[in-house]
């Protein structure tokens, strides 16, 4: 009975041996494939010139810096609520992230102040040309103030040769009245 159940079990080790190791291939087959994707992938994102590692991005709507890039994952360092963290991310699941280059973050827009500085700079205007620009302003002024005034006289001074024409236009239809 030994015997018969030694040859039935060596019988049905050498009927499943061959299909245990089609199955190992398999497996084998699968595990390489998956791990040449993702080397693929991450060849792909190390070689892309758009991004290299220093460069500062946005990932999934936070600021990061791309510390590694390599063959299986890359790592970036965000600065957040929790502090300075490094995230690990498997370069096959990389493309599918929203992931955005900051070319520049040192756009802004110049105060009136600022302006003036950078206006005067292109002009070359010295401290005492802006003196004297600012002399010629208060010149300015004071002329505008003295040519109101000699205006201001001036309707004063029609109003009345008006009254006085209308007066002698009165005095002389008087005279010629009484003649």
């Amino acid at each position: 009975v030994e015997e018969s159940l030694s040859n039935i079990s060596l019988e049905f080790s050498e009927l499943i041996l061959p299909y245990i190791g089609i199955m190992i291939s398999i497996v084998f087959f699968l595990w390489f494939k998956d791990f040449a994707i993702g080397i693929s992938k991450g060849l792909k994102f190390k070689i892309d010139p758009h991004f290299q590692e220093g460069d500062e991005v946005w990932l999934e709507n936070e600021p990061a810096v791309i510390l590694k890039i390599g063959m299986t994952q890359t790592i970036f360092g965000i600065v957040n609520g929790r502090g300075y963290i490094w995230r690990f991310i498997d370069n096959e699941t990389i493309f599918e992230m929203k992931l955005e280059k900051i070319v520049s973050d040192k756009i802004h827009y110049d105060t009136e102040t600022e302006q003036s500085r950078k206006l005067r700079q292109l002009l070359n205007l010295t401290e005492e040309q802006d003196g004297l620009i600012e002399e010629n302003r208060r010149k300015d002024v004071q002329q505008d103030e003295i040519i109101g005034a000699i205006e201001s006289y001036n309707t004063f001074q029609d109003d009345k040769l008006k009254e006085h024409k209308k007066h002698m236009e009165e005095l002389m239809k008087k005279m010629d009245d009484s003649n």
